[in-house]
């Protein structure tokens, strides 16, 4: 490997290992548990992967694939995190930020996982334990179901914190990227040496927007207070739109 390119292992372990002390001293960690767990993972996984691509090249493709499944799955749970930080139990609008991210959930996910399942068994793409368009379509669910709580807190103007104003901005650009650079390389194939590049800057600036959004505990203002008629109309109507949702699933099945 050319030695320009141990910049990208070597950095994200040190923003990594940067991050991992901020959120343990200021008690991040117990606050955002998921992503604790998430960036524990990645920085363990490439404290594995960084001397096998080293010593023993040809276990790389393995050994990554294999830690991208698991990484893949946390990346839900870091969802979740955002989700809770923004919609606590006492907020007025979790049960409707909650029913829907459900719709989303029980509506598009399953069409996307499917849509991806396919089109990887169709051209016979499937690499070692997971296929890149099927990791293309989960990171574009993922997408989808971070934008759903993030678009629910805009339209209510629900203030969010540093924290988590860096968390969904990192995230989401790193999804977003990911999701596109299958695609791309099959459209663009001549600039396959340069999209290469872009999954792992994307990343290392993923960790560098959440070292700076952690930094310091700066959890959200206090949400404003809703009028008990202006709530009850709300939820009524989102209860409505869930037994439709409910309903055409149903009769679906």
């Amino acid at each position: 490997m050319h030695p320009l390119l141990y910049i990208f292992p070597c950095s994200a372990l040190f923003l990594e290992g940067l991050l991992l002390w901020r959120l343990s001293k200021h008690g991040l960690a117990s606050r955002y548990p998921h992503l604790t767990v998430f960036v524990l993972f990645r920085f363990l996984g490439d404290l594995i992967l960084f001397p096998i691509n080293r010593y023993k090249p040809d276990w790389f493709a393995v050994a990554y694939w294999r830690l991208e499944a698991i990484a893949l799955s946390l990346q839900f749970l870091v969802i979740w995190d955002f989700f809770c930080g923004v919609f606590p139990r006492r907020s007025a609008l979790h049960d409707i930020a909650w029913k829907m991210l459900l719709i989303v959930e029980l509506g598009i996910l399953p069409a996307v996982l499917l849509l991806g399942w396919n089109q990887a068994s169709s051209v016979h793409y499937l690499y070692l334990h997971l296929s890149p368009v099927v990791e293309q379509y989960l990171c574009l669910a993922q997408a989808i179901l971070l934008l759903t709580p993030a678009t629910v807190a805009w339209y209510y103007h629900v203030p969010l914190g540093r924290n988590l104003r860096g968390l969904c901005l990192g995230f989401g650009i790193y999804v977003l990227v990911r999701s596109v650079n299958v695609a791309s390389l099959q459209v663009f194939r001549g600039f396959v040496s340069y999209w290469r590049l872009l999954t792992p800057t994307t990343f290392i600036g993923m960790i560098a927007v959440w070292l700076w959004a952690f930094w310091q505990y700066a959890p959200s203002p206090e949400q404003a207070g809703l009028g008990d008629d202006q709530y009850s109309q709300w939820k009524t109507e989102w209860q409505h739109l869930w037994s439709r949702t409910m309903a055409l699933l149903r009769r679906g099945i």
